[in-house]
This record gives C-alpha cells, structure tokens and sequence, in this order.
C-alpha cells in the first residue's frame, strides 16, 4: 500500500514550535473533524522523533 501524505502549512509551523519550545510546551492542535489532523501528527513524530 502507498501512502501519500500530502506537504501541509501546519507541518512547517509543528517544526518551529518544536525548534523554539526545546521540549519547553505543549502543542495543541485544533480543527474541523476528518480533515488529517491524527495523521499529520503521526507523520511528523514518525519523521522527527526517535
């Protein structure tokens, strides 16, 4: 199975907070129902996190 995950705004603004909070703050992330939000978050802590 292919996954396509599509380059989004709110992926750029999740890694300024992470190079500006140090692990410092909580992000919390808010929006409408079915529109990637559990997924974005996934890919990022996939691609960003050990």
């Amino acid at each position: 199975m292919i996954e396509h995950i599509f380059k989004r705004k709110a992926y750029q603004k999740m890694l300024q907070w992470k190079q500006e909070s140090h692990g410092e703050t909580a992000l919390l992330i808010e929006g409408a129902r079915r529109v990637g939000k559990s997924t974005l978050v996934r890919q990022f802590a996939k691609n960003e996190y050990d």
